[in-house]
């Protein structure tokens, strides 16, 4: 209940109860670090007066809460640099998406959005560009999933090889700063056209420039169907929803509307339960009966205790890896999804791709040899793990 940027006044009657039942401070100040909320977590407790924690409780949690806030801060003025000298500079269309688009058009206060990297959402025929003029002001272009691969971007050729075979490149500013490029904002559904998206963009402020961030309803529709597919595991996600409900401009019919459009209304609508739920501090045992709003909360309780690791452990099972409750209506139809998850499962690695010959004119005969090197190699994994288990 505390991860959010303000408490009403039935709020903190609430969490003023709840605070003289807290036998372990410890938990939940490590709790609140790890998931990204610890500075909102601070200020609404400290913003209690009457029922706040003991004076100790609050001088530990508070140099944390500046720790994390100062940091924000840092990556406020270092997407400043990113956007002034790549995004403008490059003069190609843009919109941002997640993390710091969500704390410029929704938070009041967005230095306490707690955000890791940014997202960035170009039209897929220009990435190169923008990935090149990122590159020339200084910016380390960065592989995810294969950290130790070297490659050469030097020619025209080579950078879109790289990006063919890497449709979200990463670039790590000098001030450490990671921020991805998207050419679609889904690659799992494929529902949210990226043409639509950048025509549509609306623009925010922040400090220092007016920045183009995605229409609010396929905003929110996809924030709560991408937080969902991750079960909650994050905080601020959940900060997040509480941040746009609170918003005056949020239009729940305009964004209901549109998930309906593109089959993603029964997580949008879980969702919302879910932040009416999580509004009213109520906890999975609180629930008489099953619903889809609980079926989110009780997931996110549970992945209180671990990170990546117990959310992989937790997806276990889901539908094709994207969609965990029955009740989610399937947006695609089964085999399309089928389709596009095992065309990702067996993309080859950049480095597999890249030691065929041939040049960038037999990119797709290389592309192919690359999967059919994959694909055994692949079943030798799985049967080496379930050897191992």
């Amino acid at each position: 209940m505390l991860s959010r940027p303000a408490l009403s006044a039935a709020q903190q009657e609430r969490a003023r109860v709840l605070v003289r039942q807290v036998v372990d401070w410890q938990a939940l100040v490590d709790t609140a670090w790890r998931k990204y909320v610890l500075p909102l977590v601070y200020q609404n407790l400290a913003a209690l007066g009457r029922g706040a924690p003991t004076d100790d409780v609050l001088a530990i949690m508070r140099p944390l809460a500046l720790l994390g806030t100062s940091g924000m801060l840092r990556w406020h003025a270092a997407f400043d640099w990113f956007h002034e000298r790549c995004v403008l500079a490059s003069g190609v269309p843009y919109a941002y998406l997640k993390g710091r688009a969500l704390a410029a058009r929704f938070y009041p206060d967005p230095a306490l959005r707690m955000f890791r990297d940014v997202d960035i959402l170009v039209p897929p025929d220009r990435l190169p560009e923008m990935l090149l003029c990122a590159i020339n002001q200084g910016c380390t272009v960065f592989l995810k999933d294969e950290p130790d691969t070297e490659f050469d971007l030097s020619t025209e050729d080579k950078l879109a090889e790289f990006v063919y075979m890497n449709p979200v490149p990463s670039v790590l500013m000098p001030q450490g700063l990671l921020v991805e490029i998207h050419g679609e904002i889904d690659q799992h559904t494929k529902l949210f056209r990226t043409d639509d998206l950048l025509r549509d963009a609306q623009e925010t402020a922040t400090r220092n420039h007016r920045i183009k961030v995605l229409p609010d309803a396929p905003h929110i529709t996809f924030i709560c169907y991408h937080h969902t597919r991750h079960l909650w595991s994050k905080l601020n996600w959940l900060a997040d929803l509480d941040a746009i409900c609170a918003h005056p401009e949020f239009d729940r019919g305009a964004v209901l509307d549109y998930a309906r459009a593109v089959k993603l209304d029964t997580t949008v609508a879980a969702t919302l339960e879910f932040h009416e739920l999580a509004s009213n501090a109520l906890h999975p045992a609180d629930l008489d009966r099953a619903t889809p709003g609980g079926d989110l909360l009780r997931a996110c309780v549970d992945g209180l205790a671990g990170d990546d690791e117990l959310e992989a452990q937790m997806r276990q099972g889901q539908v094709l890896n994207a969609f965990s409750f029955e009740w989610q209506r399937m947006p695609v139809s089964r085999w399309r999804f089928l389709q596009l998850t095992l065309l990702k499962k067996f993309r080859p690695s950049y480095a597999d791709f890249r030691a065929l010959p041939g040049g960038f004119r037999l990119r797709r005969l290389r592309y192919a040899l690359a999967t059919g090197y994959r694909i055994p190699r692949y079943a030798i994994q799985r049967l080496q793990r379930a050897r191992r288990q």
